[in-house]
């Protein structure tokens, strides 16, 4: 059983690889091609609000003028300067270093924001006459990043990997029941063979992130405790998915692919749904009681991943990540399940 587990955990290792290498070639070509920042082909999204109304690139371009120059130290500088918009590009082309783009907006007011994502940054400031946008490419990057894609891959993998006991059991558990290990010792090497085969998913896709990093910048990242938070959490939550999915299929034969199909749409609406605020009315809040104890055996519920997008310092779009409180869920969790999927498949009879 154990071996037959490895062979499935490489085949789905094999997929894994060739979806990375595709991401990955979709990657440089959008690095390229729109995250280009200083090129006329990047300023084709771009449409800026000012006192006269919106502007998009092309009136940008339109009438405006183009001067190139080289700094001192190599620096590539392009200035485009439209007097009619009131609007002035300075793009500070750095080459494998990155970039660095001051936008001036005449005679707008606005709030100053700094918003970071990965290796970019945006930033508006009020100055005299109007208001400046710098966006820099390259910054310094959390590792946090990385590990909050590489899980979130990672419990797809999971997830594929997740039903090692209904697979037994669909034709093959007449076979395992003659093997003279214990049932048991049989199951946890089932798991564990999965598991290392979620971790290897994890490591390859930060690999394929670090080389589509250094295909255009040069390598910029930073490390502390906040990156160690995720990668902690990140791990303890793909445990306790994949031992959740066990636990959920032990006892299954031919329809555990319903139990994988519908994971993914149903923990995620049941962490939502105990988390948001439904109103006062009845029907909403029977809903809420309803998937607030159902949320407490909910991994999604402690994942948590607010460093990798953040406005003006601070996490935005999600809750910050507490190893206090999450942590230990978590791994209760992962125990838990996996004691139930071991005792299901011990008494599943041939």
């Amino acid at each position: 059983m154990t071996y037959v587990e490895w062979l499935r955990v490489g085949r789905c290792l094999k997929c894994t690889a060739w979806v990375l290498g595709v991401l990955l070639l979709l990657t440089v070509v959008a690095e390229y091609t729109f995250l280009n920042v200083g090129s006329k082909s990047a300023l084709s999204g771009v449409e800026l609000h000012t006192s006269s109304g919106d502007i998009n690139a092309r009136e940008i371009l339109n009438g405006a003028t183009t001067t190139h120059s080289t700094l001192p130290d190599g620096t590539k500088r392009t200035t485009i300067v439209n007097v009619a918009k009131g609007v002035r590009f300075t793009i500070d082309d750095r080459g494998y270093f990155g970039k660095h783009v001051e936008i001036f907006e005449r005679s707008v007011k606005r709030s100053g924001k700094l918003i970071g994502f990965g290796p970019v940054s945006f930033q508006r400031v009020a100055v005299p006459g109007g208001s400046m946008v710098t966006i820099d490419t390259n910054e310094p990057e959390g590792f946090a990043y990385y590990a909050t894609i590489a899980t979130f891959l990672a419990l797809i993998v999971a997830t594929v990997l997740g039903a090692p006991f209904a697979r037994q059991n669909d034709g093959h558990l007449e076979i395992a029941l003659t093997n003279p290990a214990p049932r048991t010792t049989l199951g946890l090497g089932a798991m564990i063979a999965d598991v290392t085969g979620i971790a290897v998913a994890w490591l390859m896709t930060v690999a394929a992130l670090f080389i589509a990093h250094i295909v255009e910048y040069a390598p910029n990242y930073t490390y502390g405790p906040r990156d160690t938070a995720v990668v902690v959490l990140g791990f303890a939550g793909l445990l306790a998915w994949y031992a959740m999915l066990c636990a959920a299929t032990a006892s299954m034969r031919r329809t555990y692919g319903v139990v994988l199909g519908i994971s993914w749409p149903v923990a995620s609406l049941v962490a939502v749904l105990a988390r948001v605020s439904l109103g006062d009315a009845p029907m909403a809040q029977l809903v809420h009681w309803l998937a607030t104890p159902l949320s407490w055996i909910d991994p999604f519920t402690y994942l948590h991943f607010g460093p990798a997008f953040t406005v003006n310092g601070r996490a935005a779009g999600s809750l910050a990540v507490s190893l206090q409180s999450e942590l230990p869920a978590l791994l209760i969790l992962s125990l838990v399940y996996v004691a139930l999927a071991i005792v299901q498949w011990r008494r599943v009879e041939a």
